[in-house]
């Protein structure tokens, strides 16, 4: 039903722009939201666009509230609050007033309030085009929406343009080929820092949040977790070290274990060898995650992966700080 009515709406801008023969568009404009038609259209008064309010609030991801008493809508979101009142040609955006050309009315039980100011409250750009009796709310984060009807194609630009045929292919190309480089251009700005096997960090690197100048993306699970999306494994920036880092930075070393569920990690310091044995309990063998604490040491377990806690590595005089 909803790709029905999508439908039948672009239809009408085809006929309005004269792809197709038809009579001259109505007054009452189509309404698209970064490409998305609002199901009703807009009403024009003394030179001024008006939509319902509930249904262009609701498409802007805004709470609503109507005070019958008041006579009021407001939306909000977390960062805008505005309030209309019917019949006032005085409007408040996040508390301040703002002169409207025209007044809020109600008609046939619904409430009706001036698009423009709504859009550009919101942060959005608002556009009319007269040949295709259209007007566009587009979000800055919008690029552009694509329709094909009847082998036909019609385009929405960001900045508010109505094409159709060869002009929107071509505006279509460019646009694709705009949103491509700027996807290679996000996939190397949010590309995760990376070391080079077996060197130490540069001075560059040191600066970034990590432990004793070794940064958190030196861990190889941080790594795959960015590249995956997933979530971060637990972090030395926040007190959590894996045994392959701790060998490699405070040369505390897996001994082994001639004990059952037991490792054992140690250090010479000066002539001495300084030991911790960490005996695995049941409960930590069979978890692939969780928090644990073994032998008096507080550990994660991350995707199989052994973290110790830092703080209580310093306690048992393993590393200092």
């Amino acid at each position: 039903m909803k790709k029905a009515w999508i439908l039948s709406i672009l239809c009408v801008v085809l006929f309005s722009v004269g792809v197709i023969p038809a009579s001259a568009a109505g007054k009452r404009a189509h309404i698209f939201v970064d490409g998305v038609p609002l199901q009703s259209k807009s009403i024009s008064k003394n030179n001024v666009s008006f939509v319902p309010f509930r249904e262009l609030f609701e498409k802007l991801d805004m709470d609503i509230k109507f005070d019958a008493k008041l006579k009021q809508v407001t939306g909000t979101n977390s960062k805008l609050k505005i309030t209309f009142t019917v019949g006032s040609k005085v409007a408040y955006v996040n508390g301040q007033k703002k002169t409207l050309q025209a007044a809020p009315f109600t008609e046939n039980g619904t409430t009706y309030i001036p698009i423009r100011i709504v859009g550009e409250a919101t942060g959005n750009a608002v556009y009319w085009s007269s040949k295709a009796n259209v007007i566009q709310i587009n979000s800055p984060s919008f690029k552009g929406a694509s329709y094909t009807i009847d082998g036909i194609p019609i385009y929405f630009s960001a900045k508010g343009a109505v094409l159709v045929g060869s002009e929107a292919l071509k505006e279509q190309k460019i646009v694709y080929k705009l949103a491509e480089e700027d996807a290679i251009k996000n996939a190397i700005a949010n590309f995760p820092e990376v070391r080079i096997v077996g060197e130490p960090p540069t001075a560059e690197q040191s600066k970034d949040p990590g432990y004793k100048g070794y940064p958190d993306y030196f861990d190889v699970n941080y790594v795959t977790a960015v590249e995956k999306k997933e979530k971060l494994p637990p972090l030395m920036s926040q007190g959590w070290i894996s045994l392959a880092l701790l060998s490699e930075i405070e040369k505390v070393k897996n001994l082994g274990s001639m004990e059952p569920n037991t490792i054992e990690i140690g250090k010479y310091i000066g002539g001495d060898i300084v030991r911790k044995s960490i005996v695995l309990t049941d409960a930590y063998k069979k978890a692939k995650d969780g928090d644990f604490v073994l032998s008096d040491i507080r550990v994660k377990k991350y995707k199989g992966t052994m973290y110790l806690n830092i703080e209580d590595l310093q306690t048992a005089g393993l590393i200092k700080n």
